[in-house]
């Protein structure tokens, strides 16, 4: 698994998810081993949701790590997968998705 650099944070996820799929990793477990495959500039900033947030989850580090290090995050069929909010009825939200 190679280490986060900043670039193309959504490949790196997607990586990280098949690295946790192939060793099972219980879902608990995946901040903190995504966070030992970043380089240290990356884990300077991944301290700072850490110390803002009691528990963070995978989604929020999903969407931190997007939120941050994306250069179009608009653009990418992932991002605004991520990023997809009820904000409407079910039925307009079920059509969103």
């Amino acid at each position: 698994m190679r280490k986060f650099d900043g670039k193309d944070p959504v490949n790196w996820i997607l990586q990280m998810e098949q690295y946790f799929d192939l060793h099972d990793m219980k879902l608990l477990q995946k901040v903190h081993i995504a966070s030992l495959y970043l380089e240290p500039n990356q884990f300077v900033w991944y301290r700072g949701p850490c110390s803002r947030k009691a528990l963070v989850t995978w989604s929020v580090f999903m969407e931190e790590v997007i939120a941050h290090y994306e250069e179009t995050k608009s653009n990418t069929f992932f991002s605004r997968f991520i990023n997809l909010k009820q904000k409407g009825s079910m039925v307009e939200h079920i059509e969103d998705f």
